[in-house]
């Protein structure tokens, strides 16, 4: 292993993943990434995520369930009963986090709470993700990425005025959460160091969205400034959006110094524009928006993607073709970069999955990313390594449904 990899950063972190769906499986993987021991601590039938009945199935299992949790181990415990509660605490007394989503007050009500970790063990670090957080009137509702996206400002933002709110689809009310989440294990981790004992922490997929909005709320907050759609662009901004070419779609940001503005006028073979009065400025430019667009939309669709882009490269004006999912992964950068690679998923298939973006300077060949793990697949082992349980009791406990097996391990 090359001494820059970051894979294992957090080795020696043993983590406790009670989490389910995305928030907290997108967080713990992020940990795994980086060389955490993920213990993920799954109901007998399993994360609901695994049957997920809605989109491709690898393997058997919901090609979603492999996006989020490469990397673990899975423990397959049933909290609702004595013994497998009992289980749990013995596991935590070796463990540095513990991760759970349930509804607020779930926790306690299976006796896995904070107070009983820490109960255990006053140095663990125990981080609850919920769609509202532990406090507040909308604590006991129930939420998903779509809920908080609406209730968090952002997808009023989002679509156009003619069409209507849109919501971000790839997930980012619940991997916000997540990313907040690590981000926070990980300062509460370097307290925990110092101090020696743990904390738990409170993250709410509401909060994270809410935190996500930045200007847009600095700017509300002015008296001088209403949050409206912004479209294929932004309100403040011209010219910074999506046109339509004479085949597919470019993105034009022209507006980080005056000279970019300057640069896209002599581009479009319009150079008398730099210096038009209603668009000399951004101020001004965004004061005249219909005007400038309209002659903008009309310059583009006369001539196709790759003829723009060389032209617009050439002039040094900031733009982009508008890539699809298939197209973004196999860019020369993502490919440089080693960024979309295959991992084992079982019964001879693979899954596709996007790497951590976290780098080193200097790192080399990148390692290969391990597999999500299979319903059970380290039960036997974990307990009996790490809580002391022998082959009898494994099995008597198997056999009453505190526990799941995987069939082979």
């Amino acid at each position: 292993m090359s001494s820059v990899d970051c894979s294992a950063m957090l080795a020696g972190v043993r983590v406790l993943d009670l989490t389910m769906f995305v928030a907290g499986p997108f967080g713990t993987m992020l940990l795994a990434d980086l060389g955490a021991e993920v213990l993920k601590i799954e109901p007998p039938d399993g994360d609901p995520v695994r049957s997920n009945a809605i989109g491709p199935r690898i393997a058997g299992e919901s090609a979603q369930f492999h996006s989020y949790n490469r990397g673990k181990r899975s423990i397959a415990l049933n909290l609702k009963s004595p013994e497998g509660r009992a289980a749990f605490l013995e596991l935590a007394r070796g463990a540095d986090v513990v991760v759970e989503n349930f509804r607020p007050g779930v926790a306690a009500k299976l006796g896995v709470d904070h107070a009983a970790v820490s109960g255990v063990n006053p140095r663990i670090v125990f981080c609850g993700i919920s769609a509202f957080g532990q406090t507040g009137p909308w604590r006991d509702r129930p939420g998903y990425d779509l809920i908080v996206q609406a209730l968090g400002g952002g997808m009023s933002l989002a679509g156009h005025a003619a069409t209507g709110p849109a919501h971000i689809p790839y997930h980012i009310g619940d991997t916000a959460g997540g990313l907040f989440a690590a981000f926070a294990i990980l300062a509460a981790l370097r307290e925990r160091d110092r101090t020696g004992r743990g904390r738990a922490l409170d993250i709410s997929m509401l909060d994270a969205q809410l935190t996500l909005l930045g200007d847009e709320a600095t700017n509300l907050g002015t008296g001088r400034w209403t949050p409206v759609q912004h479209g294929a662009g932004h309100p403040a901004l011209v010219p910074y959006r999506a046109f339509d070419t004479a085949d597919r779609p470019i993105v034009v940001a022209a507006v980080g110094v005056e000279k970019f503005w300057r640069n896209l006028t002599t581009a479009i073979g319009q150079s008398e524009l730099a210096d038009d009065p209603r668009f000399m400025g951004n101020a001004a430019r965004v004061q005249n928006r219909v005007d400038l667009e309209a002659i903008l939309e009309v310059a583009f669709r006369s001539r196709g993607q790759a003829e723009w882009l060389a032209v617009l490269g050439a002039a040094d004006v900031p733009a982009a073709p508008v890539l699809g999912v298939a197209e973004a992964i196999s860019s020369a950068q993502a490919v440089s970069r080693d960024m979309a690679v295959r991992i084992p998923a079982g019964d001879g298939e693979t899954a596709l999955v996007i790497r951590s973006p976290i780098r080193s300077v200097g790192e080399g060949a990148l390692p290969a990313l391990p597999a999500a793990p299979r319903l059970g697949e380290h039960t036997r082992a974990t307990l009996s390594a790490l809580a002391g349980w022998d082959a009898a009791r494994i099995n008597t406990m198997e056999a009453a449904g505190v526990i799941r097996c995987a069939k082979e391990e």
